[in-house]
């Protein structure tokens, strides 16, 4: 009785055992695919930002992925806070004949929780907002904040000139100038979106807050860092 009862001990160890490492060996998989996924999401936004508006690549697609790999164990810690943006690590940097680009990632608090933006970010002379991408808005109210995924939307952040900049962004609403022209208010520092996101100012307001807190990090301390302004 007892060798039985010893044995069906032994067998459920064996079972336990086995169904342990399985669903380690699982777990692990899908973490790696996780951060896989992730890793071509962020080399796919990447290449996006760094397209010209005729097709163009402003910087080899090949580069790109070797920049962005050759990082990764570095990504997602935080290099700057002005406590309302926050800017996440690494910053990548292109050089290339007449310019170089920079970009960087950040996020500031939306409706629903995190809005984690990148940008791209030209230096030719000025320092000046190439583009945009939202990488996650999975927080935000649907068919209100989470408009913010539409290229319409995004398209409204930028090109912005180094004077935009350096007022910092501000919504609309927040700057109390809903009729005025999109692309010119951009000199400005004013992202028109009252008329492309209506009912929703705390999404958008997220993005400009990161930017802005992208922008700081980037002159204020990056490129002092280099001998730059």
């Amino acid at each position: 009785m007892k060798k039985e009862m010893l044995k069906t001990s032994l067998i459920l160890m064996i079972y336990t055992l086995i169904a342990g490492l399985a669903l380690s060996v699982v777990y692990k998989l899908t973490e790696v695919r996780i951060v896989e996924a992730e890793m071509e999401n962020v080399i796919h936004s990447m290449e996006l930002l760094l397209t010209d508006e005729n097709g163009k690549n402003l910087v080899p697609p090949d580069e790109i992925k070797q920049t962005v790999l050759a990082e990764r164990k570095n990504a997602g810690k935080e290099l700057y806070t002005n406590g309302i943006g926050t800017v996440v690590s690494p910053v990548y940097e292109f050089r290339t004949e007449g310019a170089t680009y920079y970009v960087l990632s950040g996020y500031a608090v939306g409706y629903g929780g995190k809005v984690l933006t990148m940008a791209a970010f030209v230096k030719d002379g000025e320092l000046r907002l190439r583009a945009i991408k939202v990488l996650d808005y999975s927080q935000e109210t649907p068919g209100l904040g989470a408009k913010i995924a539409e290229a319409e939307v995004q398209h409204r952040f930028y090109p912005i000139p180094s004077s935009g900049l350096e007022k910092g962004l501000r919504v609309d609403k927040d700057a109390g100038k809903t009729v005025v022209d999109p692309e010119e208010s951009k000199a400005e520092g004013i992202i028109k979106v009252s008329d492309v996101m209506t009912g929703a100012t705390i999404t958008p307001r997220a993005v400009a807050n990161s930017i802005n807190a992208m922008y700081e990090y980037l002159k204020k301390e990056y490129l002092k860092g280099q001998g730059g302004e």
